[in-house]
């Protein structure tokens, strides 16, 4: 091995590397910072501005009818955690995020000047508002309370941990934004118990879990009897106080719990009292009387297990003290919101209509496999590729691709009425996602439902089903008068309940050591992430203050203390309207995020084409346009508008060996509908012709050409 020796000293005559002589003593050396261990890390977090709505535990014992081994009755405890509603809607109605996105008074909006034509969308337009406004004084500002429940599991693979969250948000915030997990307009309020209740026998064991729901329900909600009574003083964004009177309005659940809010069975309507056999016809049936159920109920409750007054059976009630019974003003079955979800997606369309019509057509499901792989693809449908029979689990948004093109499957296959059916129950399904109703679109949902019980009886001559009476089909019934009620349903969809499981619960549990105590560590650790959000919300909107910049911050805010520096008092300086903290949004937001997009010619296309250079035969062969000269020809002529220099201009003749550049993708921005979004929608539209796959496939990709109507 031979080694070539390189000289130390460089060519102007210092060494390559410097000889270093260290100071005798420390310097330079670095602080230790808490960033380095967990727990002084945590210990700031801790130290972070909290809540007012802070977490608190009500420990509840069972005494069952069973006896245990030392023949006394077997006891169960369960721990309700719940937080003060009352400061819930404290917090949300002084969040300077929502400062542009709040309504403090009901109005009627109209859709021509004579005022004959209603719009409903957000709750503040529609009636239920209106109608208690005129009960309370002069001044009153109401804040309609909007609750939603959902027991959902935990446990991942194995175990058999669960949590029943209680979300509760306001109708006063703007329903778009309200519905955004990122705007955090719904917070948790609390977790009911997830009971065995194995104290008691089978036999009364599911009506002591009513029992529990409701106490557990009365003892979360107790403080909103007497601030809807007398009112309580909040700041609101705009920096002024208001008397605000929180009253229950709106309460979000699927069919068993709305079951369970309402003390009934869930053989029978949540909401009206038809009878269980009656479900299936459109029978206008109204709306249970409060008042009635309520008197009902305690008589059932007081008196002897025999003596239980007629109606008791006959609305199929359960012996329960209600917890809306002392709420007031609220009318919880009028407060029962339409599920788009449960309801019509996955229980008149894909549990009923679908398998109905499936087997209405000639070839069963193999015919609608046949049909839907048929189906052209365009960007905004779905194309099952291998039919939707072998399809064992579906989420929501497959519903609603599978309904954009159900209808075209059917079509044909089948009796004229079964497709008429067809037609109507999809009808109703989308004019019930409308964002914005009026009197008409309502008029058209109830023709809707009218046509579907008109052409339904055809699926009992083909000897498909029996008979109509499930409960979600009649649920169908109440849509219209809840829309005019309380809004529109899209603000009321379990969809985003879904979502909230996965930050108040999934990953609250995943944080915690699922061992017995999870739920309080779960309260703890969401605190935690609560004040986090919070301080960086503030910090943010304080960087973004002209006259307040980092450097300017008191330094007990740069230490994170508890010292009101969390945020800024009303009557100090208040941030204007353009100014949002992070993690929310706003109606300048929304109104130009849909212009972003597409450019202000209302199309955009990539900065370099796909196919730089083609020629006129490569167009008119390659992409099957075989009249492109022509309708060139035509187009061109009219962009001339009669000039006669431009006339001049593009009468030359295109010749076989003129080369064009073309895209295969271009973005066109539709017309706003405020009926279905207030975003303006983008459709793509694709044309590529056939060209070989990957190498290793020796395959051909086919042609993907989309139909255009163009005027």
């Amino acid at each position: 091995v031979t080694v070539e020796e390189v000289p130390d000293i460089e060519e102007g005559g210092l060494p390559r590397k410097a000889w270093v002589e260290d100071f005798p003593t420390a310097a330079g050396t670095p602080l230790s910072t808490s960033e380095t261990s967990n727990y002084m890390f945590y210990k700031k977090i801790d130290a972070l501005p909290s809540s007012e709505a802070s977490w608190n535990v009500e420990v509840f014992e069972a005494v069952g009818d069973v006896a245990g081994e030392d023949g006394r009755p077997k006891k169960e405890k369960v721990e309700l955690w719940q937080r003060n509603p009352v400061d819930c809607i404290r917090e949300l109605m002084g969040n300077s995020a929502f400062r542009d996105l709040i309504g403090y008074a009901p109005e009627r909006q109209y859709a021509d000047a004579g005022g004959k034509e209603r719009i409903f969308s957000n709750m503040w337009t529609a009636n239920w508002w209106w109608d208690v406004q005129k009960l309370l004084p002069p001044g009153a500002t109401v804040a309609p309370v909007i609750l939603a429940s959902d027991k959902t599991t935990l446990s991942r693979m194995s175990g058999d941990k669960s949590a029943w969250p209680v979300y509760l948000t306001i109708g006063n915030i703007e329903k778009s934004d309200r519905r955004k997990p990122s705007a955090h307009a719904m917070v948790l309020l609390g977790y009911l118990p997830v009971a065995k209740l194995e104290c008691f026998s089978e036999k009364r064991r599911a009506l002591e879990g009513y029992r529990l729901f409701h106490l557990c329900m009365h003892k979360l909600l107790e403080p909103l009897i007497a601030a809807g009574k007398d009112g309580v003083l909040m700041t609101c964004p705009d920096g002024r106080v208001r008397r605000v009177f929180p009253m229950l309005a709106a309460y979000i659940a699927d069919h068993p719990e709305q079951c369970l809010v309402a003390a009934c069975k869930e053989n029978h309507c949540p909401k009206c009292p038809v009878p269980p056999d009656e479900r299936g016809e459109p029978v206008y049936s109204c709306l249970r009387d409060p008042t009635l159920v309520v008197e009902v109920l305690k008589k059932s409750v007081d008196g002897l297990p025999g003596e239980k007054p007629s109606q008791f059976k006959d609305w199929g009630l359960h012996t329960v003290n209600p917890f809306w019974a002392d709420l007031p003003h609220a009318n919880i079955f009028s407060a029962l919101t339409p599920d788009i979800l449960h309801q019509l997606h996955k229980g008149v369309f894909k549990t009923h209509l679908v398998s109905w019509a499936t087997a209405a057509i000639e070839g069963g499901a193999d015919e609608i496999d046949r049909r839907f792989k048929a189906m052209l693809k365009h960007s905004g449908l779905r194309y099952f590729k291998s039919g939707i029979s072998l399809v064992s689990q579906w989420t929501g948004t497959e519903f609603k691709n599978m309904e954009k093109s159900f209808l075209g499957v059917v079509a044909g296959a089948a009796d004229e009425r079964v497709t008429r059916a067809v037609h109507a129950v999809l009808d109703f399904i989308y004019l019930a996602h409308f964002e914005t109703h009026t009197d008409s679109s309502l008029e058209a949902l109830h023709q809707s439902w009218l046509d579907y019980h008109k052409y339904k009886a055809v699926f009992v001559e083909l000897d498909i089903c029996e008979h109509f009476n499930f409960p979600k089909g009649h649920s169908m019934e109440h849509y219209e008068p809840s829309i005019r009620s309380v809004g529109t349903a899209d603000g009321y969809s379990t969809e985003h309940l879904e979502r909230l499981h996965i930050d108040f619960a999934k990953l609250a549990y995943g944080a915690s050591n699922k061992q017995a105590s999870y739920i309080q560590q779960m309260t703890r650790w969401l605190e935690c992430q609560e004040a986090v959000h919070r301080f960086a919300s503030y910090l943010d909107w304080a960087r973004m203050q002209p006259s307040l910049t980092m450097g300017s911050l008191p330094d007990s805010c740069h230490s994170h203390a508890h010292d009101g520096c969390s945020e800024l008092s009303p009557s100090s300086t208040q941030p204007p309207s353009s100014i949002i903290p992070p993690g929310s949004s706003s109606i300048s937001d929304s109104s130009t995020a849909s212009l972003s997009e597409p450019t202000k010619n209302g199309y955009r296309v990539a900065k370099v084409p796909a196919y730089g250079s083609l020629s006129v035969i490569e167009i008119e062969t390659s992409f099957g346009a075989t009249s492109f000269k022509t309708a060139l020809a035509d187009h061109l002529k009219n962009l001339a508008d009669g000039n006669p220099r431009h006339l001049a201009l593009v009468s030359t003749p295109l010749h076989d060996l003129s080369r064009i550049a073309a895209y295969k993708q271009a973005k066109v921005r539709l017309p706003v509908i405020r009926q279905v979004s207030k975003y303006a929608p983008i459709d793509i539209i694709h044309a590529s012709p056939s060209h070989a796959g990957p190498r290793h496939l020796q395959s051909t990709i086919p042609a993907q050409m989309l139909t255009v109507f163009a005027r």
